[in-house]
């Protein structure tokens, strides 16, 4: 009896061992790069709430790798560790997350990060510069609030979103790629020179830019084809 006690005291250690004392998390759940930086990939498919930052292990990641929780439908909710840097290629592509927060370290969303994700709700922090081709295709958010610190928003970014129907882009973006939108009804420009744009929009009506910039914007040859609905803001 007391070597079948002494045994079940060794397992219960082994198990809180390699168990965060906080949050349930096991080392066999995901898989890190040899440095630790990286989250190559979340391996536990059962997984429905995460919150890396309140694991001693994970909230040191700086990167979440291409395709690290592509296709977990079980994921609903997920708390991105603060030293976060880059969210790379098909990360979260196609989960269930409903929602998410981008800690202000994040500076690149690259390619399909959350394509065909089912994400309503994503908020952006001030030092993203850039969210890449397709990054959240598919993704039915209706408000979308960029950070003054976004430069560039890919082709097919936001493609898809049926819900949303206004957007401003801030002062500070260059490059708008093909189809980064689709839906929307009213774009309002905030930087004094015209962005590089390629036919960003499919069904708008109506665009504002800055006032006494509206000749500028007119005369620019990404515009000329919305040269009949710019107007100034009022």
């Amino acid at each position: 009896m007391k070597k079948i006690f002494l045994a079940l005291i060794a397992t219960a250690t082994f198990v809180a061992c390699n168990k965060d004392k906080d949050n349930g998390i096991s080392s066999s759940d995901y898989e890190l790069s040899t440095n630790g930086l990286v989250l190559a990939k979340w391996k536990n498919e059962n997984t429905t709430a995460l919150d890396m930052q309140a694991d001693p292990t994970l909230k040191e990641v700086k990167t979440i790798g291409q395709g690290a929780f592509a296709g977990h439908k079980n994921l609903k909710i997920i708390t991105l560790p603060t030293q976060l840097i880059t969210i790379e290629k098909e990360a979260f592509f196609s989960t269930s997350i409903k929602s998410i927060f981008i800690p202000s370290g994040v500076r690149v969303i690259k390619q399909d990060a959350f394509n065909a994700s089912t994400l309503t709700s994503v908020q952006f922090s001030e030092g993203l510069t850039d969210i890449e081709e397709g990054g959240f295709v598919g993704c039915q958010i209706p408000l979308l609030k960029f950070p003054e610190s976004l430069q560039s928003i890919g082709a097919r970014a936001f493609y898809n979103n049926k819900v949303i129907v206004e957007v401003v882009i801030p002062k500070n973006v260059q490059n708008i790629g093909f189809r980064a939108f689709s839906n929307l009804t009213t774009v309002t420009f905030k930087g004094i020179n015209p962005p590089k744009v390629n036919t960003p929009f499919e069904s708008v009506t109506r665009i504002f830019v800055p006032k006494g910039r509206l000749e500028v914007y007119k005369n620019d040859e990404g515009f000329k084809k919305y040269v009949n609905i710019i107007s100034e803001e009022e």
